[in-house]
Parts: C-alpha cells; structure tokens; sequence
C-alpha cells in the first residue's frame, strides 16, 4: 500500500463521445467515494481518458471537476484508453485502479465492490460480473451469445471460471499495475483476464449490477469478434508458448520423416530431397523456439 495513512484509489473512466452521460458517472463517485474517504476507508480521486472525442466529453468532465483529464488525439480503442489509465494511476501512485465505463451502465455504487477484495489483500485483480449480480434489462441475444461464447473461450484457455469476459467494472491492485501489458488497443476486459493469470495474479470475480444504455453508443459491432480473436490468440501463445510451438514443430517433422519414406520407397535418396531437409530443420527450430518462449516466460 502507499505511505498515506489510508489507501489511495484511482477510479479512471476511458471515454468516447460520451457528454450525455459522464458528468453523472463523476458526481456520483464524487459524492459516494471522493467527498467519503473516512467512511471508505480510502482516498478516491477520479481520472478521466478522452479517446479522441469529438463532442464535449473533455470540456465536461473538467466542469464536474475532475483536474487530470488525458486526451488522446485521436480515437484509438477502449483497450488503448485503459492502458493509458492504467499507466497513470500506476504513476500517480495508486494502490488500487478502478476502471468503470462513462455510460453509467455499471453503477459507481458497485465500485466498492471491487476495490474491497484487493484492499483486503485477498486479490490483485478483481471483474466485476453482469450475470451474477443483476442484469438490469434484457441483453440483445447477440451481444449475450457473444458473451457467453469469450467467457467460455477465456475460461478454457485459463482454467478459471469467467462469468463475465466483457464486464466494464474491473480492479487491479499496484502489484499488477507495475507489470500489466494490454498488446492490443480494443478489447481490454479479456486481455487483463488474460495477462493476470499469465503473471500468476490472485483473480476473482465479483456480482455487479448492470442498467440498460440510455446514452450514447456501444463499441461493439459486427466486426468485434474478427478483432478480438487473433487478440486472445495472441495472448494465450504468450502464456503457454510450449504447448503451440510443440505440437506445431513435431508435425513438421513427422512430416519430413514421411518425405523420407516415401523418397526411400522410391529407391532415391531422403537426403537428396531438399524438401525433407526444410521441414526437419524447421520443425527444430519451432520446437526451439516454443522450449525458449516458455523458459523466457517462466523467468519472468
């Protein structure tokens, strides 16, 4: 924890075009967590990311009276938005960040929630979770199969029991903001789902409740599915490196060895083919290169 006498949180909104909605995300955290610091048991202040908005997002939020506002110029993603947060409260010496999206979907109340686990020092890293805490209208059957479909993924690829693998409320104690990394600048809720069990964080989930949109527009589209899967991709080769890069180099040289059967049924000589070579030699080298990948991991 930090040297003050009490806690120090840092709740960051990554905001897009977002005027109609911020102002009363920040007065509601002001007046239950900044102005209530005794009765929480910790001091709260609020920073705000503008991802290149084009209406009065940023104007607004320094009205409500947030002073450190971060504007990106132009718009480069909500994961690129919470990296950029992330980065700052690690900087401003935060000893819990608290992301809530501007839409006031999640409630600010729910905020105490995931900063609790942490202060309490049970977790680094805390979701808030839609599907167990009180799903406030219904979700459109897409965006709920969607849903259902990344937990399911994130849940394989990890072994954990994710709920909610796109929730917008999440925590992260300081032992994870020193060492976070978001690869890619859209989806963040999988990548730090991600990112934390690959550097052994304490993870847990928490029930939140989650109202309808009534202001502005979602993110998501069509094309979110083609943007986060080579994402998620990615991160699952940089947590188990061994078992993609193994596989893949046992194959190239199973099939070097069947060039060389079939060359020598033939009655040619395997190594008079350049092709047996190529495979073999770069079935080594992937396998080399998945026993390096893990070894680099593992030394972290």
């Amino acid at each position: 924890m930090s040297c003050d006498k009490i806690p120090y949180v840092v709740v960051f909104i990554p905001a897009f075009n977002e005027e109609g909605s911020i102002e009363s995300v920040i007065r509601k955290i002001q007046t239950h967590y900044v102005a209530n610091s005794a009765a929480r048991g910790y001091r709260t202040e609020i920073i705000v990311v503008d991802d290149g908005s084009s209406d009065r997002t940023r104007e607004i939020s320094r009205a409500a009276g947030v002073e450190t506002v971060v504007s990106h110029i132009k718009n480069r993603g909500l994961g690129a938005s919470t990296r950029t947060a992330m980065q700052r409260a690690f900087e401003m010496g935060a000893d819990v960040a608290v992301k809530i999206d501007a839409d006031f979907q999640h409630d600010p109340d729910d905020i105490d929630k995931v900063v609790r686990p942490i202060l309490d020092d049970v977790a680094d890293s805390v979701f808030g979770t839609r599907f167990l805490g009180g799903l406030q209208y219904a979700m459109p059957l897409t965006r709920a199969v969607g849903n259902r479909f990344f937990s399911w993924l994130v849940s394989k690829l990890t072994g954990l029991n994710v709920t909610d693998g796109q929730t917008g409320l999440m925590a992260f104690g300081r032992r994870y903001l020193a060492q976070f990394n978001i690869i890619a600048d859209y989806n963040e809720t999988q990548q730090l789902i991600l990112d934390s069990y690959r550097k052994n964080m304490r993870i847990i989930e928490v029930p939140v409740v989650f109202h309808k949109r009534t202001t502005g527009k979602s993110f998501i589209s069509w094309r979110y599915p083609f943007k986060v899967l080579p994402t998620i991709l990615r991160h699952y080769v940089r947590i188990t490196p061994f078992t993609i890069f193994m596989p893949a180099g046992m194959l190239f040289i199973l099939f070097s060895m069947l060039v060389a059967v079939a060359r020598i049924r033939s009655g040619l000589c395997c190594f008079a083919d350049p092709s047996f070579a190529v495979w073999f030699v770069g079935g080594v080298v992937i396998m080399f290169m998945g026993l390096l990948a893990d070894m680099v991991k593992n030394c972290r």
